[in-house]
């Protein structure tokens, strides 16, 4: 017999799935930001530490035009290798309201 699980506990589990799985995240973003001459800019409960269990992990892509698409695969591939859902946002097309919003609420990854 397996012993129960509660939804508390299973809550718990997986946010702390997702926190090393960010910071697993963060780190070969990082890489790759400064390989590629571009950075990410990290926002949400990622970049707050307010990480939840249906967290996503939010990012503004911000490299040269022609490296961006490039970028932008990349999170994509990094977050599913490590099972979290992307939330991605190239900076040359988020309206100027949604930047000031996240300004200041961002982590650098460069």
């Amino acid at each position: 017999m397996s012993a129960v699980v509660t939804v508390s506990e299973r809550k718990a589990r997986e946010t702390e799935r997702l926190r090393k799985a960010a910071a697993s995240i963060v780190a070969e973003l990082t890489g790759y930001a400064a390989a590629h001459h571009g950075r990410y800019l990290v926002f949400g409960s990622v970049a707050t530490g307010a990480i939840r269990p249906d967290s996503d992990f939010d990012v503004v892509v911000d490299f040269p035009e022609d490296a961006e698409r490039a970028a932008i695969a990349e999170v994509e591939t990094v977050c599913a290798k490590y099972g979290v859902p992307a939330d991605v946002h190239s900076i040359g097309t988020s309206g100027p309201s949604f930047l000031k919003r996240i300004s200041g609420h961002w982590r650098e990854l460069k």
